[in-house]
């Protein structure tokens, strides 16, 4: 998965993120997997989501962690900045995230 795929598949599922990242709210410089999955990380902390787009976002997310090139930015760049025991994202990971995503709760 590379970096404008990965924003490509996080606008689908995110409508207007892609909008975002490319804005000066955006604090993550770089088109890096780990800048977009970090800038991500601040859009869903800071805005309210919709409850159908967390399956989406799961689905990306669980690709993310078995893909080789992806794998540590979706665990050090997004799943760290948001464990949270309640957070809504959490019901959607697969095993591999699951357990990345336990480790860091807060």
């Amino acid at each position: 998965m590379g970096p404008d795929i990965l924003l490509t598949e996080l606008d689908r599922a995110l409508p207007g993120f892609a909008g975002y990242f490319q804005s000066p709210d955006n604090l993550h410089d770089g088109g890096t997997l780990c800048a977009i999955f970090a800038a991500c990380s601040d859009f869903v902390r800071e805005r309210s989501i919709a409850a159908e787009c967390w399956p989406q976002l799961a689905n990306i997310v669980n690709t993310a962690v078995v893909d080789e090139a992806a794998a540590e930015a979706a665990c050090t760049c997004f799943l760290e900045n948001i464990a949270e025991p309640s957070h809504p994202l959490k019901p959607f990971l697969s095993r591999e995230a699951l357990e990345y995503w336990t480790s860091w709760e807060a």
